[in-house]
């Protein structure tokens, strides 16, 4: 039985790659029965003519038959000339229409049937008599001929919608897609088994046509194009795995056609045994392809085309799931994987996180997928990875602060799928592990007290505050140790702030998550959505009880380990005496790590309420400019706001200035109502006119940095503009400041 499979097969192919030649002689075959056909029943037509219409069929005299060589050259030339010109064109972008056009059946029976005809016209004008075979010439005039041109134009517009690119790729997934269904049926599957030969012609159609799928995308610029592109590739893979349990184990087999792919030419013999055993040679030349293109979607910044990538991945993953397929969701893992190593690079050289934005986003989404699963394992695998990525952006995000945020939006997409979790019901041991690894990307590696003093782990942290946005969300939910060990871990920062400052920070986050909306202020790729909001906000001051509570212990720890701390910096400063001044950059690490923690104590005792001073009203009006205008400071704000600082108190250094910034915004949260805070405002205006300090030039150079400040952020808001214009008015200065045209920069002018 198996012979006879693959015999059949073998003509199948035959067919296939002889479809040119078969297609003629079928034709010619066609036209030669019905002519012999018309000419047998020629006398009975011509009758009937004759009898109703009084047209004599078999005289020449009556009836012109000697215009259709004429005639047939004339469509003979427009079809052909057509297809000529179209497809020349269409083949520059679509390198594979050439292949799909010789193996249309429609077009070959078309363009054989025209130019078998336009033959038969000729041979009937020179080499039959008329009157001997006038049947021929009435059965090509008033027939063949009508038919041709009839035909014509629909098949100039069918050519015309064959070329489309979006035709070719759908055309060629149908043809990848039909493959893989005939490995199903049994005589395929039985041919497999008796004949390599098979194996290799299958696995030649499925590669080869998947390459210029490969190749359309990187011919094309068109984003229609390249989306379809993208997702009938993924159809491709979906159907493929969802079919591949059912093929015969020999097509599997990694012969000449696999091992000489472009996609394997680098792969070692260990490599292809790997692949051979798994079963997944298709499987990793599809993730390597899309993997090349999404490189070059970045590249050329094509950020929606580079996101669809990923969102299919996500669909082949949940393909993978519903057919148990373990082995190819590691795949999609390290495909995913492979995919932010990208990303992050594309960042770092261009300081572009938006690729790393949108793929955290479908990355998320996978795991989701994972949880609706009930996949405990994969779902701590790729919170792992996310920790992961969050450490090396940290590391690397120095020169390029913008890519901060990328590790608020890991947090926020984590906090998601841990909400999910919760609703799934899944065991609180994997709760709390999976919780322990999301409060672990705020840990940056390896920074010193100065960068801490900057900001990254202070008041204005996000990440941090999406973490207090899930404690509040298990309050809400009465999870209390979940919310217990978010607090605890928040405790971790004791060790680069003094209490004091530790708690200026906590208030300043719970007064962003207070009031945060749904919706942010400014369009993003994912449209208006705030990552920060938490709807929980009625567990805010449940969460500062508890934090806070938990605080005074965690401080009593901290005072009794200290001492133990100097002897251990003690003990790293005897080993450096001891090696000359050197110590190896693990002990440096130590001895700095130490070092702030132990800073941070000693600071405990001198913690006395300040008095509030000049200094405060500095700080209180720069503040307002930034934050009260338009609810949010931004990392350049704050730096705007430590350099105008220090321009009127030029020895602070970073302890004092976040000592006085903590008083500050203490205040500004303690007022609680705009109306109190812009009397304070006034107030702080009055006190600085006043002060002795204070003249005309200093209010100028302190307008100036109003100014910087509103400059800072590339967006002028009208709130910052009224703000220091009522300075400006509260202290008498001969100037004034207008809210420029879009994209300038916001000036002041003399009156």
């Amino acid at each position: 039985m198996e012979k006879i499979y693959s015999t059949l097969l073998r003509l199948n192919s035959i067919q296939f790659r002889f479809r040119t030649i078969i297609s003629f002689f079928s034709v010619l075959l066609v036209m030669i029965f019905s002519d012999i056909l018309f000419h047998n029943f020629f006398p009975p037509i011509a009758e009937f003519f004759q009898e109703k219409l009084n047209i004599d069929l078999t005289d020449p005299e009556t009836i012109a038959l000697d215009f259709a060589p004429e005639i047939w050259g004339g469509v003979l030339a427009m079809v052909l000339g057509t297809l000529i010109l179209v497809i020349a064109i269409a083949a520059e972008s679509s390198p594979k229409l050439m292949d799909l056009f010789v193996k249309d059946w429609l077009s070959l029976i078309y363009v054989w049937f025209l130019i078998l005809a336009s033959l038969h016209a000729v041979l009937i004008m020179f080499y039959v008599e008329p009157l001997g075979r006038v049947s021929s010439s009435v059965l090509n005039t008033y027939i063949y001929l009508f038919i041709g041109s009839i035909l014509t134009l629909p098949y100039i517009f069918y050519i015309l919608l064959y070329s489309k690119t979006s035709n070719v790729v759908s055309t060629t997934s149908s043809i990848i897609q039909n493959f893989i269904f005939k490995m199903e049926k049994p005589m395929i599957n039985s041919a497999m088994k008796d004949s390599i030969e098979v194996v290799e012609e299958y696995q030649k159609e499925i590669m080869g046509s998947l390459d210029q799928l490969d190749d359309l995308l990187a011919f094309t610029e068109f984003k229609e194009t390249q989306t379809n592109l993208i997702r009938e590739i993924s159809e491709i893979i979906q159907v493929y795995i969802a079919h591949k349990s059912k093929f015969n184990e020999s097509f599997f087999t990694l012969t000449d056609t696999i091992k000489s792919n472009a996609t394997f030419r680098t792969y070692t013999d260990l490599q292809y045994q790997e692949m051979s055993d798994t079963k997944t040679f298709y499987e990793v030349k599809t993730f390597r392809l899309l993997g090349s293109s999404y490189i070059k979607m970045i590249t050329n910044d094509r950020f929606d085309i580079a996101s669809l990538i990923p969102a299919e991945m996500v669909d082949i993953g949940k393909t993978c799931l519903e057919n148990n397929d373990d082995m190819i969701i590691g795949h999609v893992n390290i495909r995913f994987n492979t995919l932010f190593r990208f990303a992050i690079k594309h960042a770092y050289k261009n300081n572009e996180p938006r690729n790393l934005y949108n793929l955290s986003f479908h990355y998320s989404n996978m795991i989701q997928e994972y949880v609706k699963a009930g996949r405990v394992d994969l779902a701590k695998y790729c919170y792992d990875k996310f920790k992961f990525y969050a450490n090396d952006i940290y590391k690397n995000a120095e020169a390029n602060p913008g890519l901060y945020f990328v590790v608020d939006t890991l947090t926020f997409e984590l906090r998601k799928c841990q909400v999910l979790i919760f609703e799934e019901n899944w065991k609180d041991e994997d709760q709390m592990d999976l919780l322990k690894m999301i409060l672990q990307l705020d840990k940056p590696p390896g920074y010193s007290k100065d960068e801490v003093d900057k900001g990254i782990l202070g008041g204005n942290n996000g990440t941090r505050r999406i973490q207090i946005g899930l404690a509040l969300f298990y309050l809400s939910k009465e999870k209390l140790e979940f919310a217990t060990a978010i607090a605890e871990d928040y405790l971790d920062d004791l060790a680069y702030f003094d209490e004091k400052t530790f708690k200026a920070n906590a208030n300043t986050q719970c007064f962003l998550l207070s009031i945060f909306g749904p919706q942010f202020w400014e369009d993003t790729d994912r449209g208006t959505l705030n990552i920060y909001f938490a709807p929980e906000k009625d567990q805010i001051e449940p969460f500062k009880e508890l934090l806070f509570g938990l605080m005074d212990k965690r401080l009593e720890a901290l005072e009794r380990d200290v001492k133990f701390l100097t002897l251990e910096v003690d003990k790293l400063m005897q080993k450096r005496k001891r090696q000359d001044g050197y110590l190896n950059d693990a002990d440096k690490e130590r001895m700095e790590e130490l070092q702030r923690k132990i800073s941070a104590r000693e600071n405990t005792d001198e913690d006395d309420d300040e008095i509030w001073s000049i200094r405060h009203d500095i700080l209180y009006s720069l503040l307002c400019i930034s934050f009260f205008a338009d609810q949010e400071i931004d990392e350049s704000e704050k730096t705007a706001i430590f350099d105008s600082y220090k321009k009127f108190i030029p020895n602070v250094d970073n302890t004092m200035f976040n000592k006085n910034f903590g008083v500050t915004t203490e205040k500004f949260i303690e007022l609680n109502t705009d109306n109190a805070r812009q009397e304070q405002f006034d107030l702080s205006l009055e006190n600085i006119k006043k002060d002795e300090g204070f003249d005309n030039q200093k209010l100028l150079i302190l307008v100036d940095c109003f100014v910087d400040i509103a400059n800072a952020d590339d967006f002028i808001h009208d709130n910052e503009v009224v703000l220091i214009q009522h300075a400006v008015n509260a202290w008498d200065l001969d100037i004034k400041v207008e809210k420029p045209k879009s994209g300038d920069k916001l000036k002041v002018k003399s009156n």
